[in-house]
């Protein structure tokens, strides 16, 4: 009982003469387990956090107040295109994203990005990486690999191509498929494609995650869209995420209680479906997506100049595009964030350019 008892005494004093490397003092706690938030202090040694308590008694080497500062830990970007970027030397540091608190990427969203994953991580560590990249398969790059631009459904032939090139991707490391059918050549495709596809990615706790075919009342409507999702995710059985999730322009504003809903129905019925938002009242494209009609953009950008050249392919295209410019609710909603061919439109809307 006695050494028992010096033994707890040795330990009690090591821990009260503890010098830490750093003290975080006095922080409002969010540990990223979905408890409620504390307020208490960070002691660090090294790259490890030691204690998360009362270190009012404790010494550091420094010793950071952060009173009334939320300290949490690093936030995943569970859609981000930061992939394009942190290829380059002077931004593969990540510290665009570290200065937000973002320490995590998960890469390749709405379809799009490279399909040879090892080829991609390779430039992604060439000159080493400052913060964690998660790797998704693309669907829209990997049906424009096996089908080009072409406007109709995939063959058998061409579908078990697609497949294979997902189970590629998925044993090179990645952590699921996305899929942006709102784009081309995603648009393109139809939902049995789709869970085929995610039937591919399933093994092993892969997830399926999607910019919706219509994310307003462009073709199938943002419930239908919401609906595809919820279907992927149940006869693929895998987690289904409807990205960014949102209902974009006048003609839909009301309806996020309906696909909100309809995501908590499906939950409950037992499927896996999930959705993510981003924390800003906008959206972000190219503005070919947001106002070109898809048949017009179908087998690629020579095909489209030949519409464009006539001209009553021309009156048509310039009509859905007025369309589409009302269901972003006008061209004053419409801001260029970078245009490189004239960069004096950036932070200018279309209104003010077109004026």
């Amino acid at each position: 009982m006695r050494s028992t008892f010096l033994v707890f005494c040795i330990l009690f004093l090591a821990s009260c003469q503890q010098k830490y490397d750093i003290i975080l003092s006095g922080g409002i706690i969010l540990d990223g387990s979905g408890q409620d938030s504390i307020s208490s202090d960070v002691g660090i040694i090294g790259n490890t956090i030691i204690k998360i308590g009362d270190l009012s008694t404790a010494t550091a080497s420094k010793i950071i107040d952060v009173k009334g500062m939320t300290v949490t830990p690093g936030f995943i970007d569970v859609h981000s295109h930061a992939g394009r970027g942190l290829v380059h030397p002077d931004r593969s540091d990540g510290k665009i994203l570290l200065t937000q608190g973002i320490t995590t990427v998960m890469i390749n969203p709405d379809g799009g990005g490279g399909t040879d994953l090892i080829k991609q991580d390779s430039a992604l560590m060439h000159d080493g990486l400052g913060v964690n990249v998660v790797q998704m398969v693309p669907h829209g790059s990997i049906r424009r690999k096996v089908m080009g631009m072409d406007d109709r459904l995939a063959t058998e032939e061409e579908l078990e191509q697609m497949r294979a090139l997902v189970k590629q991707g998925m044993e090179q490391g990645a952590f699921g498929l996305s899929s942006g059918p709102f784009y081309t050549p995603g648009s393109f495709s139809d939902t049995r494609e789709l869970v085929e596809l995610a039937k591919v990615a399933a093994p092993n706790g892969g997830v399926y995650t999607s910019h919706i075919r219509d994310e307003s009342n462009y073709t199938i409507g943002l419930e239908a869209a919401v609906d595809e999702v919820i279907t992927v995710a149940r006869e693929a059985e895998l987690t289904g995420i409807v990205t960014h999730i949102k209902a974009l322009g006048p003609p839909v504003w009301g309806m996020s209680e309906t696909i909100i809903n309809n995501i908590e129905a499906a939950r409950n019925d037992g499927v896996n479906v999930y959705a993510d938002q981003y924390p800003y009242n906008a959206s972000a494209t190219g503005l070919g997506a947001a106002l070109l009609p898809r048949w017009s953009q179908a087998g690629g950008r020579d095909a489209f100049l030949r519409r464009l050249g006539n001209s009553d392919t021309l009156s048509l295209i310039k009509a859905e595009m007025t369309q589409n410019l009302a269901r972003r609710g006008g061209a004053d909603r419409i801001q260029f964030r970078y245009f490189e061919p004239d960069t004096s439109v950036q932070g200018r809307t279309l209104a003010q350019v077109s004026s």
